[in-house]
């Protein structure tokens, strides 16, 4: 009788591995399950174009799919989806919207970061801290600028 072949190494991910067919299953059932309900509402597909795609886009990719939508996309497909009678039994179809709408508040969190990045602060300060600021240094309390000023100032101003 021979002898089994040894278990070579478990493929990973994305290598045509046991979570890429999770991730097929997955997203054939949410593609089902949005068909069904693009099917319910008459005129949907050509109303909802964005919908439509990802529907095709499910059937092709599995639920990858969600990852692959193009931000300025996101918005839109949930909104469109959020117009459908959605029902709440269907869990193909809550997992979509879940995972839709997880999509989307990471996008915006990169937004709002990428924002705060942008974002200018402009407050009132003193002449003092002005000063300071353009000469580089650290701002200085009150009295130590004054006591510059001071020994500073010309003889006939002290």
């Amino acid at each position: 009788m021979p002898t089994p072949p040894a278990p070579g190494p478990r493929p990973t991910a994305g290598a045509g591995g046991p979570d890429d067919g999770r991730d097929r299953v997955r997203g054939r059932l949410m593609q089902q399950s949005l068909a069904a309900l693009l099917d319910r509402v008459r005129g949907a597909r050509e109303v909802l174009p964005h919908l439509a795609a990802l529907e095709q886009a499910l059937g092709q990719q599995g639920s990858r799919a969600i990852d692959r939508v193009p931000p300025h996309w996101l918005a839109k497909i949930c909104s469109q989806l959020s117009s459908l009678p959605l029902p709440e039994d269907d869990g193909p179809l809550q997992d979509l919207q879940s995972r839709l709408l997880a999509a989307l508040r990471g996008q915006r969190s990169e937004q709002d970061e990428a924002e705060a990045e942008r974002t200018v602060v402009i407050r009132e300060i003193s002449h003092s801290e002005f000063d300071a600021a353009v000469l580089g240094e650290s701002p200085a309390p009150r009295e130590a600028h004054e006591a510059r000023e001071a020994r500073d100032a010309p003889p006939g101003e002290r």
